[in-house]
């Protein structure tokens, strides 16, 4: 039988942080009402039970020759690391649902920073 320190240990090994970035506008223009940005961010958090708001960030891209500027809600999770797949969904239903090209999506030493593409 584990010690509860060995089980801590392990238990932490498994785990990894994803961080999100969750845009406050579409591609268009139009602003996310804030309603519906909570309603998606508290979507994004509650299965995996937490997660920090880091706040608001300004990012720019280049997609297809169109440069983009976004203001988003910077997010991070903790989950167990297989359970990714369930979080690359879940950004992904989020990115959908905002009708972005793409969504940022890191994770912490694991695998580092991939771009969803969505459209």
């Amino acid at each position: 039988m584990l010690s509860r320190q060995a089980s801590f240990r392990l238990r932490k090994h498994r785990e990894v942080k994803f961080t999100t970035l969750i845009p406050t506008t579409r591609n268009d223009g139009s602003a996310v009402r804030p309603s519906v940005l909570a309603r998606l961010i508290h979507s994004l958090w509650r299965p995996f039970g937490g997660m920090t708001n880091e706040g608001l960030v300004t990012g720019y891209w280049i997609d297809d020759g169109t440069e983009f500027q976004d203001v988003c809600v910077k997010v991070s999770i903790e989950c167990d690391r297989g359970r990714l797949h369930e979080a690359i969904k879940a950004v992904r239903q989020i990115g959908r649902k905002l009708g972005q090209r793409a969504m940022y999506f890191e994770v912490s030493g694991y695998d580092g920073v991939q771009i969803l593409r969505i459209q």
